[in-house]
């Protein structure tokens, strides 16, 4: 008598499962492009600190990495537009 309820139990855990596995496109998470643009804006906005016991970054902090990233980086169009909108 137990073995049919027990049968009953794997064969709705295995079906649960392959309902679970299956994808579609609305669970799908971000692209590696999309993360890669995301970090490249954070580093470009001063949000990502250099030192990772200075998280979450001062102002100061901000400030300055944004210095860095447009030293490092002079041929960026954000940053000769962040300079021109300063201005």
């Amino acid at each position: 008598m137990k073995w049919p309820a027990f049968a009953f139990c794997v064969l709705s855990l295995a079906a649960t499962g392959m309902v679970a596995a299956q994808e579609t496109p609305s669970s799908q998470g971000k692209s590696r492009e999309q993360v890669r643009e995301e970090l490249v804006q954070a580093r470009r906005d001063g949000l990502l600190p250099y030192k990772r016991y200075e998280y979450p970054p001062s102002a100061e902090t901000i400030a300055r990495n944004k210095e860095l990233y447009a030293i490092t980086h002079p041929d960026d169009a954000a940053v000769k537009e962040a300079y021109k909108q300063a201005e």
